[in-house]
């Protein structure tokens, strides 16, 4: 059958743009991620390990922000290399109608939408919460410290001060501990070290350890101010590791948190309004995102067909105004709608409507009057 076939080499040109403008936006991202995570962890040192798995839990978002750009490209750069070499011509005077020569490439654009939710709401948040935690673990993982007097430094859950220091010998005066123990969100319990002396050493790269002396120890319970846990000490040895398993307990940010879980807590109530507001347009700008394919399927389509012999530089400047003008719409309707609560979600979903709008006025008038 010639449309099937016809359809298979479509798709075949179409996936071999794919897959290059895939490769570049991917290798672009990953490159612009590392030497930011890079660029924070240099100071302290870190270890290769935990970059390259926060690098790994990174690619689901770097994917889901390369697709659709790589889509829109791909797309351009086929239809205008078939038009420009009279294939579209031949395929519509062999009687098929533009339907029927762009309806793989419409399946692809709803895959890619079907694919940007699944990443977008669940993979994504998560992948990155992972890649947080293991860039964190990473900066903590310090590898050199150098304690100044009259400095807090703060390793791991503690935080140390100490009023005179001598980096040679290791011996410190006027020593403070303090770790803050939170349950969720809230502060459970501070404990507080001081002492008077003591002496500091590098165990590998596992931590700090301290040997204090004469020196008190108290916990408070933030939850009831009146209960207090006290004591004293005329020798105390503990370890603060650079290695924190905290993920756990630090705070999420709305992009590392999945759909269902933004919805399960904007239920349970969010006292402060702007949080909760961060929470809606997060929710919303995942949805719209999504729709990114569709929609430049919708408008991408005919411009491509219509290139002709304006050629690849053509499709790849359109491509670029396309992607500029949708994404900054979305972004500017993220802010507005942070600004003016009114406008939620419209303005979030207004660059989708109005470049899908622009797409069909394009299909009625470049490709329907063919």
């Amino acid at each position: 059958m010639p449309v099937p076939i016809a359809r298979f080499y479509i798709l075949r040109v179409f996936s071999k743009f794919l897959g290059l403008s895939l490769f570049i936006f991917i290798s672009l991202l990953v490159m612009l991620n590392f030497v930011q995570v890079i660029n924070q962890g240099v100071l302290s040192g870190f270890s290769f390990y935990f970059l390259a798995k926060s690098m790994l839990y990174l690619l689901p978002n770097i994917v889901g922000m390369s697709l659709p750009l790589a889509f829109l490209l791909a797309m351009l750069l086929s239809l205008g290399q078939m038009s420009q070499d009279g294939e579209i011509i031949a395929l519509r005077a062999g009687g098929f109608s533009f339907y029927e020569i762009l309806s793989c490439v419409f399946y692809a654009a709803l895959l890619a939408s079907l694919l940007l939710l699944a990443v977008n709401n669940w993979v994504g948040p998560v992948a990155f919460r992972r890649s947080t935690d293991y860039t964190i673990s990473m900066l903590n993982r310090v590898t050199k410290l150098e304690l100044k007097p009259r400095t807090f430094q703060k390793i791991s859950d503690w935080v140390l001060y100490a009023s005179e220091v001598n980096s040679l010998t290791g011996e410190m005066r006027g020593v403070k501990l303090i770790r803050r123990i939170n349950k969720g969100e809230t502060p459970a319990f501070v404990n507080k070290i001081n002492a008077s002396s003591g002496r500091y050493r590098m165990v590998n790269e596992s931590g700090l350890e301290l040997e204090l002396s004469d020196g008190q120890f108290s916990q408070t319970d933030c939850r009831n101010s009146e209960k207090i846990l006290y004591g004293r000490f005329g020798a105390y040895k503990t370890l603060l590791p650079f290695f924190s398993e905290g993920g756990s307990g630090r705070k999420l940010n709305q992009r590392e948190i999945s759909t269902p879980g933004l919805l399960a807590r904007l239920e349970e109530g969010i006292p402060d309004p702007q949080a909760a507001a961060k929470y809606g347009i997060e929710i919303a700008s995942r949805f719209a995102l999504a729709l990114a394919p569709l929609v430049f399927f919708l408008v991408g389509a005919p411009l491509g067909v219509a290139l002709d012999k304006r050629g690849r530089s053509a499709g790849f400047g359109l491509s670029l105004l396309i992607i500029f003008f949708y994404y900054g719409l979305t972004i500017s309707g993220m802010v507005l709608s942070r600004k003016y609560p009114a406008l939620f979600p419209w303005a979030i979903f207004a660059p989708a409507l109005l470049t899908g709008g622009a797409g069909l006025w394009l299909w009625k008038r470049n490709l329907y009057a063919k």
